[in-house]
């Protein structure tokens, strides 16, 4: 570890006692089935689960998650003003079950304080579903278009989705506070669209509740407005100032809090995304740097090994070309790879090939200089998607979790997470 300064040093000093006190909390064997403490419910530790692989694994650099705990580290001891983390993935991770449960557990840990629910795309608008913890409503047609699939074309940036209007009286209304034990608010809201393409509708976002529009600027790819106090709900409409302008491309939303510190947990997935979608994002490279993330989790393969046959090299040259890509903008970000899961083809036949691009992972991995969670080998390897499926914590397709299932996967990638950082 890098030499710190005798203040930050002290700081972490007298939280000793606390993280021994987390670590005894989010430690446990490979045992049971076993209760251990939760905020909502008993955690069951079944024998099938693999806890003693349940661990963020670093190759080579072992600082590389460094600069993320230092600044989860500070926020912790009230230095540090915000601390962004960015998910992204396919099905898994647009549902938000998987993503929203390690949001709400960083929600409800007393050690981070966190208001902002960060980047989000409403796709709602798109004509596909919704996560369950923030409303969308519309006016007007909109017209979704996917990364994931082939034959659909779009200016597209991280979301990897888009929603177009050619209609200027269209409107949505986003309420990203309907969750009354994580009401989520930002005084800063962006709004993610082409902003160098003249055919564009100008963006209007008016609060709907209590708040003063501060200011309002234009930057590559999006547009931030200030209030003067934090909302959850808000109307986005539009403006057509000149008779070029004849269509909207909304790439997604980000709410912030600013006028307190906190840590953001911003998520976006695809349905049916591969690596290759992302691939097709021409705008990805500045949102991430819009965004600029403190640790970014990359939570893709599943629709990579579901079809046979599996083309293994492909698979490593297209994901590193993705990470390659990313670090192009910011050189020193963390990445945390997590695996696909054990699932079924056809909803008949196991699926061995996601050992297979689990195996490539920690290829990518070593040679990228980026971390891994294991979930495939954690949640029992092969066949193991059956036991799931016992406990009804898959969906019928068994590919797909159910929401106890991904809350479940949430809770493991939490603990591994904390694990870590407890020791850091």
């Amino acid at each position: 570890m890098k030499p710190q300064s005798n203040k930050r040093a002290w700081k972490k000093y007298v939280s000793n006692s606390v993280k021994a006190f987390f670590t005894i909390i989010f430690l446990c064997g490979h045992s049971a089935p076993t209760s251990i403490s939760s905020t909502k419910k008993p955690f069951e530790v079944y024998d099938f689960i693999r806890m003693d692989l349940n661990k963020i694994q670093v190759f080579g650099d072992s600082s590389l998650l460094e600069t993320f705990f230092d600044k989860l580290s500070d926020l912790e001891a009230g230095d540090q003003k915000q601390v962004e983390v960015l998910h992204i993935g396919d099905s898994h991770i647009q549902a938000d079950f998987f993503s929203g449960w390690v949001r709400e557990k960083f929600y409800e840990d007393a050690r981070f304080p966190m208001k902002s629910r960060g980047f989000f795309f409403p796709y709602k608008a798109a004509k596909t579903n919704n996560p369950y913890n923030f409303s969308v409503s519309k006016i007007g047609t909109w017209e979704g278009k996917r990364a994931s699939i082939s034959y659909h074309k779009s200016n597209w940036g991280l979301a990897a989705i888009s929603a177009r209007t050619t209609e200027s009286f269209a409107a949505l209304t986003i309420n990203v506070g309907i969750d009354s034990l994580h009401p989520y608010k930002g005084n800063i809201i962006e709004v993610y669209y082409p902003t160098d393409d003249p055919t564009q509708f100008t963006p209007i976002v008016m609060p709907l509740e209590p708040a003063k529009l501060i200011s309002k600027e234009v930057k590559n790819g999006k547009v931030i407005f200030t209030f003067d106090k934090p909302i959850s709900k808000f109307r986005f409409s539009f403006e057509k100032e000149n008779a070029s302008q004849n269509q909207f491309i909304l790439r997604g939303f980000g709410v912030y809090d600013q006028l307190e510190s906190g840590l953001s947990y911003s998520s976006s997935g695809v349905n049916g995304a591969k690596v290759t979608s992302y691939l097709r994002c021409k705008a990805i490279q500045e949102d991430i740097q819009s965004i600029h993330p403190d640790l970014l989790i990359i939570s893709l393969g599943t629709n990579d090994a579901f079809h046979s046959p599996f083309n293994k090299n492909i698979f490593i040259q297209k994901y590193t070309q993705l990470i390659q890509d990313i670090r192009k903008v910011i050189p020193d970000l963390p990445i945390i790879l997590t695996t696909p899961g054990d699932n079924f083809r056809k909803s008949k036949y196991l699926n061995k090939d996601n050992a297979i691009a689990t195996k490539a992972m920690y290829q990518i991995a070593q040679q990228n200089n980026v971390a891994i969670w294991d979930f495939y080998h954690v949640m029992g390897g092969l066949s193991s998607i059956e036991q799931w499926s016992a406990l009804s914590m898959t969906s019928k397709d068994r590919v797909h979790l159910s929401r106890i299932g991904y809350q479940y996967q949430g809770e493991l990638f939490y603990r591994a997470l904390m694990k870590y950082y407890n020791t850091y």
